[in-house]
């Protein structure tokens, strides 16, 4: 039987008596079993028949219990003859998980209704995939499937492979399975997680944790695992918009400037850079989600790459303090010591115009001068 759940007690109550607030006591419960060894809650209790659907029994004792409809404490039900020492928490939310799932389950089967198993699954963004070789891999998004299209039978506490699961799924039609694990206090044994058997483990702590189970599983929450279970296939192409992207950007301008800019690819910052109608030659490149740091040397050998194929495959002029034979070492980000004026330079404009400009002769030089402008 579905439980309603709790009357929201600050709404009106038409004529009908508030259930009292107040949080359980040592020897209360919500749920016990019915006379028909049904699941009930407290709520679902008639207060003018309040033991029509009795005698209800304990979930983990099996002791007779009775419906408390004070107008003090919340409504519970309490052992009549007081709880027993062998009746622990434990037994009682361990018993009424697989109560509630077996209930449901086979209600869901029964009736043509969806249970849904919630999982993650990966997205496959490829919107940058053609301009930059970069596909997004960082999303996920919630992937339903639906138990009773799988498995046709439920079965509590049944037999498989040697082991006993607290919910056992199966297929009349194929030997599809799954087992329905509930951990309380104890997880599931690693004997039966390591037998390759899908098996899905659920924490319970309260009941509340419990009677959620009515509206699926979600494997999102940190208190439910899988285990032996195939990964969701990838979602391709699900992104409408593009994620936020970094990109470095190398330009060169007509002047022989040589520079870089990290900019937001798909942003104004990149439009107004690559409209600049002084730009020769750009390349974007180390395209990466969000705004990653970037090591100078990174930095550098990406530029080192770029000047060279401009320099010497497009045999475009070059004034960069980068390859200047005159180059006697990195001084910061942005400055060099320029031995040929003896002090310090912009390494990205101060070659433009110099007297004394003296540029590497081939490739290979330029690339010996770049490379030795290290630094973290």
């Amino acid at each position: 039987m579905r439980s309603r759940g709790y009357v929201d007690i600050g709404a009106p109550s038409w004529g009908r008596a508030r259930p009292p607030t107040g949080s359980y006591g040592p020897d209360a419960s919500r749920y016990v079993r019915t006379g028909e060894g049904d699941l009930i809650d407290i709520c679902e209790v008639n207060s003018d028949d309040r033991y029509a659907q009795g005698p209800y029994t304990c979930l983990a004792c099996g002791h007779l219990m009775v419906p408390a409809l004070g107008r003090t404490r919340k409504h519970h039900f309490k052992h009549k003859a007081g709880r027993p020492a062998d009746c622990h928490n434990e037994t009682y939310l361990h018993q009424l998980a697989k109560m509630t799932l077996f209930s449901v389950l086979s209600e869901a089967i029964r009736t043509g209704q969806p249970y849904w198993l919630t999982r993650d699954r990966p997205v496959v963004c490829s919107y940058y995939e053609e301009a930059f070789g970069f596909s997004c891999t960082a999303k996920r998004v919630p992937y339903g499937t639906d138990l009773t299209t799988m498995f046709d039978q439920v079965a509590v506490e049944a037999g498989v492979d040697g082991f006993i699961a607290d919910i056992l799924l199966s297929s009349s039609k194929s030997d599809a399975r799954m087992l329905l694990e509930i951990a309380v206090t104890h997880p599931c044994d690693e004997t039966k997680i390591s037998s390759g058997l899908p098996i899905i483990e659920i924490d319970i702590q309260n009941e509340d944790a419990a009677n959620r189970l009515r509206d699926g599983i979600d494997t999102g929450f940190r208190c439910t695992r899988c285990h032996n279970l195939p990964n969701p296939d990838t979602a391709p192409h699900l992104c409408k918009t593009p994620c936020s992207a970094n990109g470095l950007a190398l330009l060169l301008y007509k002047s022989g400037k040589v520079w870089y800019s990290e900019l937001g690819v798909g942003t104004r910052d990149e439009e107004q850079i690559l409209s600049d109608p002084h730009l020769l030659a750009h390349a974007i490149v180390d395209v990466k989600l969000g705004h990653p740091t970037r090591s100078w040397n990174t930095v550098r050998d990406h530029m080192r790459a770029f000047i060279v194929q401009q320099a010497f495959e497009n045999s475009r002029t070059i004034r960069s303090c980068l390859v200047c034979r005159n180059n006697g070492g990195r001084v910061n980000n942005h400055d060099a010591f320029c031995v040929a004026k003896g002090r310090k330079v912009w390494m990205s404009s101060s070659a433009i115009g110099c007297t004394d400009y003296d540029p590497a002769g081939d490739r290979d030089e330029a690339i010996h001068i770049l490379g030795s402008l290290g630094g973290p």
